[in-house]
């Protein structure tokens, strides 16, 4: 299997859960399984980047990292992980979004 890549740039092919328990945002609408555990119906942050800004990945939003991105944390890792891990997502999108803008 390829990599599957959200639009908050979560490498979902090297998720435990993927594909068996979570098919990854874009198959299943940002309804993710761990949202039992939060309260919410649909990520926020895939809801903000497809549903309400129709972008195809976050990189393309001028407001990141926005709230959604420096509150969302997962809580099987430390402090440190976590960080790491979202200056890893920012590089990521913000590249996309340069190569993108180079393509237009």
């Amino acid at each position: 299997m390829g990599t599957f890549i959200s639009c908050c740039c979560v490498d979902c092919s090297q998720c435990q859960y993927f594909p068996k328990d979570c098919q990854g945002c874009s198959k299943i609408q940002g309804k993710a399984f761990w949202l039992a555990f939060t309260g919410e119906k649909v990520c926020n942050i895939y809801q903000c980047c497809i549903t309400v800004k129709n972008f195809l990945h976050c990189g393309q939003c001028d407001e990141l990292p926005c709230a959604f991105f420096t509150q969302a944390h997962d809580p099987t890792k430390t402090k440190e992980e976590n960080q790491e891990i979202l200056a890893q997502q920012l590089t990521i999108l913000r590249n996309l979004n340069n190569d993108s803008n180079k393509a237009k």
